[in-house]
């Protein structure tokens, strides 16, 4: 969740401490203990990164309104989530019917725009919760489960009655998902609401002074 621009900061400040480190080192170590000095650059390398990345995660945390507890929870679930669609995305080259490739994709897109709406805005992990934990493992599972199925094609009615009730869930699920991303949007939707309410009326007072100064 961290930016382009964290990221880049807290590497050049590791650059800097790590090349700082390396060169007291080598002016104050000598002979075969020298050798020591580049191991000491890797860890001093290593330690800056941990403490300016537990930093700036405080510090967006602080800015986004969340504890770092449940900023590293979060993002914790969107590196799931990732994976999560990643292996939906490998059902892609299993499915043997075009129906069946257009709902893995459908339920693709929808889970890749709340990650990146969580991503872009953490806050709204807390109104789709149910779609990390719940919905997007279940369409994976079920989904895996629903190619092997129809890549091996046993014959028989229990297995085409699965197959049917394996369909009809994974239908349910991406209608799921489509009002998890209606969830994960319901606050803009609302703020967009009121900020053209606003310049309606603002608009109308206009329109009212243009109307009096006309008169």
């Amino acid at each position: 969740m961290l930016g382009s621009i964290n990221f880049l900061t807290r590497h050049l400040i590791n650059f800097i401490v790590a090349t700082t480190a390396l060169v007291v080192a080598i002016l104050n170590i000598s002979g075969f203990a020298s050798l020591v000095s580049l191991p000491l650059a890797i860890v001093a390398y290593y330690v800056s990164n941990k403490v300016t990345l537990a930093i700036q995660k405080s510090s967006q945390s602080k800015k986004i309104g969340i504890s770092t507890s449940e900023y590293t929870l979060i993002e914790a679930q969107l590196r799931q989530a990732k994976a999560h669609v990643q292996a939906l995305n490998q059902q892609y080259v299993r499915v043997r019917s075009i129906r069946s490739f257009k709902q893995i994709n459908e339920m693709s897109k929808l889970a890749k725009r709340i990650i990146n709406i969580v991503h872009t805005n953490p806050q709204k992990f807390y109104a789709v919760e149910d779609f990390f934990y719940a919905h997007l493992p279940s369409a994976v599972q079920l989904s895996d489960k629903y190619t092997l199925l129809t890549k091996e094609q046993i014959p028989g009615t229990d297995v085409h009655l699965a197959l049917e009730d394996t369909r009809k869930t994974l239908k349910e699920l991406q209608v799921t998902m489509e009002d998890d991303l209606k969830n994960a949007l319901s606050s803009d939707i609302e703020n967009l609401k009121i900020e053209l309410d606003f310049a309606k009326m603002s608009n109308d007072k206009r329109k009212d002074r243009l109307k009096v100064g006309g008169e």
